[in-house]
């Protein structure tokens, strides 16, 4: 068994059935001649864990390290990393990201509002 810990932000949250999955991304870091830290790169977990925390939470995780192995699109191999998480804790509370896509992401950018009730009548007469 491989016992790992780490902090890093929530990315998504996934729920299913059977509990609920976090993306959770963790920075590399060193330091650099100057003393400065600076990232060098990310790391990408998938975190089974309890529910109860959102995206742009920050947060620190311990528990098991479990690897998967799986086919690609292309149809090469890849591995994919995932932790149970045995304890889990919030560090910073992170703002919910308001990416809209699609309509909602237009509708957004021209200011549209939502649709009536279905129980409210429709104004037939036009606007000019």
């Amino acid at each position: 068994m491989i016992t790992v810990n780490f902090k890093g932000f929530i990315n998504e949250v996934k729920q299913f059935d059977w509990g609920t999955v976090y993306d959770v991304a963790h920075s590399q870091m060193r330091k650099t001649p100057e003393g400065k830290w600076e990232k060098i790169g990310a790391d990408y977990f998938s975190v089974v864990g309890p529910a109860g925390f959102e995206e742009g939470n920050q947060v620190e995780i311990t528990g098991r390290l479990k690897t998967k192995r799986f086919d690609k699109r292309d149809g090469s191999k890849g591995i994919s990393l995932e932790v149970r998480a045995e304890d889990m804790n919030l560090i910073h509370k992170g703002t919910q990201r308001e990416e809209k896509v699609g309509h909602a992401a237009v509708n957004a950018i021209w200011d549209v509002k939502p649709l009536p009730d279905a129980d409210q009548p429709i104004d037939q007469a036009p606007p000019f």
